[in-house]
């Protein structure tokens, strides 16, 4: 994350916190920060005692996953609505997009963004990630990890930042449709393991696809949704070696 952003977020905390951050059930900051997640709510208890948490930093022995073999996802056009929970900015799909890990079929139900990024690699974060998270049939959870990285352009992402809502919890449908696979890189080498929900209430179980290769976003729309949602990441709990 470069310099000014990182000084821009948290500048912003005592702001988040005036207008009424505060009041959500959890937060970033604090005493309802990520450190205080286990103890807000009995059932977040695997959020300060779970063993596999997430995100995590992969670790210089651990080389991607898979390289050169394609992710197997079958998306399509998709529409969506959009919605600012207070946490992040969600977007709730529409459509036949699947993921299948070990022969298990996953749908694509919502993606949203962090700020800046969860996961690490060796040490290095980047300015944002953005997480399309899945659902199996018996509830179990698959969520696909993007970087993302300040560049000239925010590529196919742009209707979606574009839309950033400022009123909180109401839902926009978007105008356009989308392609969810256009949101990813052309270099599909990953990391895969399994961990955890990186919010309350931090289950564990859950499949993670985290892409090595990052995508653009562009200044102004970093800025965009640094005004509307701040600094949004969990810290990493662990290293993946």
């Amino acid at each position: 994350m470069s310099r000014p952003l990182f000084v821009a977020a948290f500048a912003a905390i005592s702001l988040a916190v005036a207008s009424g951050a505060s009041a959500q059930q959890f937060g970033y900051f604090g005493s309802n920060g990520p450190a205080f997640w286990g103890e807000l709510d009995p059932s977040w208890e695997a959020c300060g005692t779970g063993e596999i948490q997430s995100p995590v930093d992969f670790s210089r022995a651990m080389p991607p996953k898979k390289r050169g073999r394609p992710l197997a996802i079958e998306y399509g056009t998709t529409t969506g609505e959009i919605f600012n929970n207070g946490h992040t900015i969600e977007i709730e799909t529409d459509g036949e997009n699947t993921l299948t890990i070990d022969g298990v079929e996953y749908a694509l139900v919502q993606f949203h963004f962090h700020l800046a990024s969860e996961h690490r690699v060796r040490g290095r974060g980047y300015d944002m990630e953005l997480h399309l998270v899945h659902k199996a049939a018996d509830g179990s959870n698959a969520v696909i990890g993007v970087f993302l990285t300040r560049g000239i352009s925010s590529g196919a992402l742009t209707p979606i930042f574009a839309n950033l809502p400022d009123d909180l919890n109401v839902k926009h449908p978007l105008t356009e449709p989308f392609d969810p696979s256009t949101f990813l890189p052309a270099e599909q080498a990953r990391f895969q393991y399994v961990g955890s929900l990186t919010t309350p209430p931090c289950t564990e179980g859950v499949h993670w696809i985290v892409m090595s290769a990052p995508v653009t976003v562009s200044d102004e729309d970093i800025a965009q949704f640094a005004e509307r949602i701040h600094f949004n990441a969990r810290f990493t709990q662990r290293t993946v070696k």
